[in-house]
């Protein structure tokens, strides 16, 4: 008897159904590791939309890395973006001069906001390399050029 239980044990243990669920169900969330980041590279900047896209209304997330000496000049958009310094450290201004000597260093870790219609312009420079951010907000993204040129 003990050896009719003892198998019936074992045939048991290896047709049981396993417990163990994958660690990410893709029904209930989608995870992105490094190398499944799909970069489009460009001489400014490289960049990524790991959530949404640009042109589709809806959440999404930009990720920039900045490439030292490029920034953009000023600009505004229409909705708040939040942003998350990943890593380096990220050139910011508010002002509606273009002058890269006149911008604030947020290095990684640091959270910065542009408020809808708020005029900011950023980038990375050279002493600093590299810098990459997460930008979450609502697409479509648009933004507005707001440039003004100094008086001769």
């Amino acid at each position: 008897m003990l050896r009719k239980l003892l198998l019936a044990a074992a045939y048991l243990a290896g047709a049981a159904p396993s417990f163990a669920a994958p660690a990410i169900d893709p029904a209930r969330a989608i995870g992105l590791l490094p190398d499944q980041i799909q970069w489009e590279k460009g001489e400014a900047s490289d960049k990524a939309w790991p959530v949404g896209n640009e042109k589709t209304p809806g959440a999404c997330i930009e990720l920039i890395r900045w490439h030292p000496n490029h920034f953009s000049h000023p600009h505004f958009h229409e909705h708040a973006r939040y942003a998350v310094v990943l890593s380096g450290t990220w050139w910011v201004s508010t002002s509606e001069f273009y002058d890269p000597a006149n911008t604030v260093g947020y290095p990684a870790g640091s959270v910065l906001t542009d408020l809808p219609g708020g005029i900011h312009w950023d980038g990375a420079k050279p002493e600093t390399g590299d810098a990459t951010i997460a930008i979450f907000m609502d697409c479509p993204l648009t933004a507005v050029q707001a440039e003004k040129k100094p008086a001769p």
